[in-house]
């Protein structure tokens, strides 16, 4: 059985503003498609009220350094349920940490304690094999690969 995380609280309704911030920092970095507020919104408080989702923090509340969202689905063809990961983020100044390692184990640790499977993956153009290394340290060998198709134009902030 993995050990919980210490390191790692589920969020609470008092972190919604701090965590739309750091869903605005990641979509900045690897959004792929425009950014809905209100979509967004909704999808974190599914979490907050445990609708369906977990979301996993780092950091005190007001200073939140990590974040992790699972969330309940199935696939197209079976009633089983599974974890699937949405984001895992860390703020650019807290990477050379333990955070992202930390994020992976609660996931782990949610997936067993919950006795599901664990759907997790990278799906990033920016330092993506550093990241799948990270990954396959965590988890083992990879089951597939994401691609995209056409490729992502760079958005204006990244020139």
């Amino acid at each position: 059985m993995i050990d919980y995380p210490k390191r790692v609280r589920i969020a609470a309704p008092e972190d919604e503003e701090e965590a739309m911030e750091l869903c605005r920092q990641l979509h900045s970095e690897n959004g792929i498609f425009s950014f809905s507020e209100e979509k967004v919104r909704a999808t974190l408080r599914r979490s907050l009220n445990r609708e369906g989702g977990i979301l996993g923090l780092i950091g005190n509340h007001g200073s939140i350094e990590a974040m992790i969202y699972l969330m309940f689905g199935q696939f197209w063809y079976s009633e089983d349920q599974h974890l699937e990961e949405l984001y895992s983020y860390v703020r650019p100044e807290y990477r050379k940490s333990k955070n992202a390692s930390d994020l992976i184990q609660f996931a782990k640790w949610c997936a067993e304690t919950s006795n599901m499977y664990l759907v997790i993956g990278v799906m990033s153009d920016h330092r993506t094999a550093g990241k799948v290394r990270l990954y396959q340290r965590s988890l083992s060998d990879p089951i597939g690969a994401f691609f995209l198709y056409p490729k992502k134009q760079p958005q204006t902030d990244d020139i």
